[in-house]
């Protein structure tokens, strides 16, 4: 089977003799840049070192994935918030908010900032890379939301001012489904929407009910009718949430080391499957070889579904621990 099938196969809930080992999240590390000589920022914006950098992992340590772009700030730029374009390890991030919520999605909004960029990327991926899973990610509804009201501002409003809060859902909404469909057109075939500010840890487990699980369900319905597989990505101690972010719809669910497989599983059952959680920040970054096997291990125990980090790639991991998973993987029989 070629690297393609046997992600998009686990991701659908396939079963598989071997651990499937990939990644859904941010790939770009510093060490990779160096090999290759492809270097952010410029990897941002330029559409062929996107995706020489969204599969160099795969190129330089066997992990089966090709995914753009590394950030999760591409929709907020287009919608007219300020981003500081970061440095070789440092990600993009808003640095400005917008003064008002838009009353409408901006008719060119596939034109504007970085989404040119790549969707090109997607197409170039769907082109060269016939045998990888092709994956998008971006920022997802309720983070999309904090970048242009403010994340500190937007958790008041909760509070205070809930019908702007949905306001500002239902133009991140639009904003996400236009732009899966563009990337789905191009040939992705894995959509990650990525919802840091929707963790638990951030709001409450009604908020998330009542405020972002509708919104993500339009989500998904729309990359299932669009013939693609959707992951969803959300923070922190999701346990609290796992059966609702598993009521949305998505075909999988990425989660961090701070929720427990075996308890997941038994709240939401066999499907969706589960992606990760191999800690990206604490054993990816800063552990050892060592650490990332027993981790690693650990998570096969449990049950998880597809081997990952449990979040986007911290930029100056090593690529030796990147190397570890995949070595891990092909040891470990289901």
């Amino acid at each position: 089977m070629t690297p393609r099938e046997r992600v998009l196969g686990a991701l659908l809930g396939e079963k598989k003799e071997k651990v499937v080992v990939s990644c859904v999240t941010q790939v770009g590390i510093v060490e990779a840049m160096q090999k290759l000589g492809v270097f952010w920022p410029e990897a941002h914006k330029d559409p062929e070192k996107m995706v020489e950098l969204g599969v160099s992992l795969y190129k330089l340590v066997g992990l089966e994935t090709c995914r753009v772009p590394f950030c999760l700030t591409v929709q907020a730029e287009a919608l007219g918030c300020g981003v500081d374009m970061g440095t070789m390890d440092k990600q993009p991030s808003v640095r400005k908010s917008l003064p008002s919520i838009p009353e409408n999605l901006p008719s060119d909004f596939l034109e504007r900032g970085r989404i040119p960029a790549v969707i090109k990327a997607v197409e170039l991926m769907r082109k060269k890379y016939e045998n990888l899973p092709k994956m998008a990610g971006f920022e997802a509804v309720m983070t999309l939301a904090g970048h242009i009201l403010g994340v500190e501002k937007m958790m008041i409003m909760i509070m205070k001012q809930r019908d702007a809060v949905a306001k500002a859902l239902d133009l991140c909404t639009k904003a996400n489904v236009e732009y899966a469909k563009a990337l789905i057109d191009a040939g992705a075939e894995v959509i990650v929407p990525c919802d840091p500010t929707a963790s638990p840890d951030l709001i409450s487990q009604k908020d998330f009910a009542s405020l972002v699980k509708p919104k993500l369900k339009e989500l998904a319905d729309v990359i299932k009718r669009k013939g693609a597989i959707g992951v969803l990505h959300i923070c922190g101690r999701a346990q609290r949430i796992i059966k609702d972010m598993a009521e949305t719809g998505f075909h999988a669910l990425s989660i961090e080391e701070k929720v427990d497989v075996r308890e997941a599983k038994a709240t939401i059952g066999s499907k969706p499957v589960l992606v990760g959680n191999v800690s990206a920040a604490k054993t990816l970054f800063m552990g050892t070889p060592a650490d990332v096997e027993k981790e690693a291990r650990a998570a096969i125990e449990a049950g998880i579904d597809v081997l990952a980090p449990g979040c986007g790639i911290a930029p100056r991991t090593p690529l030796a621990n990147i190397k570890v998973l995949v070595d891990i993987a092909k040891k470990c029989a289901k």
